[in-house]
């Protein structure tokens, strides 16, 4: 099995790198505090990641060292990268307790019916993350080893060492669950450029995943074909005026329905959960993150549409707060200072926590 987790104790920088962007973050310790003093936003030209395909490698490394450059102050080379949820798999499985060794050869088995993908094309890692008498909970991550593959050699090209590959979903649980949240039930909605994913996270256990193709993009796509604009004109106005801006209503009209489309998915996932969920705890809140949730009125939006037509309240709703477990005061002023400011890096900083984490 590859380390999708990690296990040596270096610490690293962290690293997400998505169809449309990396983003690099570096966290290091003063006194009790972690900080942030290196970081990064790149966008990443086309067709070099496409639909979660790597299509070339050599030109994403060259990307990955401009960005990596363009942080400045690293002194490592070691980091832990994202992995896209569109080619992983989240699973918590219930077992007998055994060995390690044995929850090594029992976990394909467990999965050969539960993934859509063969278990012989998967790379499989896995952390035992409760013990109840003699039951385990195990959570356990599986992704396609042709992304996996490609990542590492794009970072090798790169001249970076990875110490460790997370899942999406994994780092931003990290981010923005803090300790107000740590006995809660909280679905996280990330709403990034490409796909919007949907986190549920239980008493501090990622218990659920899954991701729509519909998020930013879909957005900037739908203002500009509704406008007769430019991509670059429809990506300003979605960020100057939001859903707020009594004057552009033709652009919240153009945002309403892609919106609508990713509320539909928040009640069927809180659906599942109710249904599937072995607590039966109900959902308390929904933190709102990616860069998308950043604009004008979509947190009010959606407290608004969650729960229209719903016999139970799915919690409040807020922006999460990607700093919820950082200090940021006396920080470098380019560094994003406001929670706003910084959920398009959300994920990255949950790749630098673990990274800092990884290295204590």
């Amino acid at each position: 099995m590859i380390s999708l987790f990690g296990n040596k104790k270096i610490q690293a920088f962290g690293l997400d790198i998505s169809d449309a962007s990396i983003k690099v973050m570096n966290l290091r310790r003063r006194e009790q505090s972690l900080i942030p003093d290196a970081f990064a936003d790149q966008p990443l030209p086309p067709k070099i990641i496409s639909n979660h395909v790597i299509a070339n490698e050599r030109r994403l490394a060259e990307s990955i060292t401009y960005a990596v450059n363009k942080a400045g102050k690293l002194e490592t080379k070691y980091v832990v990268a994202s992995l896209p949820e569109a080619k992983s798999f989240v699973r918590l499985l219930s077992m007998a307790a055994m060995s390690d060794a044995e929850i090594d050869g029992a976990i394909p088995w467990e999965l050969e019916q539960d993934i859509p993908v063969p278990v012989d094309q998967v790379y499989l890692d896995w952390e035992v993350v409760a013990k109840t008498g003699d039951k385990l909970t195990v959570l356990v991550a599986a992704t396609q080893k042709d992304y996996v593959d490609s990542l590492v050699e794009s970072l090798k090209l790169a001249h970076l060492r990875p110490v460790a590959l997370e899942l999406e979903s994994q780092a931003v649980a990290r981010c923005v669950v803090g300790l107000q949240e740590a006995k809660e039930t909280v679905l996280i909605l990330d709403i990034a450029s490409v796909q919007t994913t949907f986190i549920i996270v239980e008493d501090g256990v990622l218990k659920y995943t899954s991701s729509i193709g519909v998020a930013g993009n879909a957005l900037t796509e739908s203002i500009a074909r509704s406008l007769g604009i430019s991509a670059a004109e429809a990506e300003k106005l979605k960020k100057d005026t939001g859903l707020v801006l009594e004057s552009r209503r033709n652009v919240r009209q153009a945002i309403l329905p892609i919106l609508d489309n990713i509320i539909d998915e928040i009640k069927n996932v809180a659906r599942f959960h109710e249904e599937h969920s072995a607590s039966r705890k109900p959902i308390s809140k929904i933190l709102l993150c990616g860069g998308s949730a950043r604009l004008a009125g979509v947190a009010d939006y959606v407290s608004t549409r969650v729960n229209l037509g719903s016999g139970k309240p799915l919690g409040k709703v807020q922006l999460g707060n990607p700093w919820s477990n950082l200090a940021i005061t006396k920080i470098d002023k380019s560094v994003p200072q406001t929670p706003e400011q910084a959920l398009s890096f959300t994920t990255a900083i949950g790749l630098a926590l673990r990274g800092v984490i990884h290295g204590s």
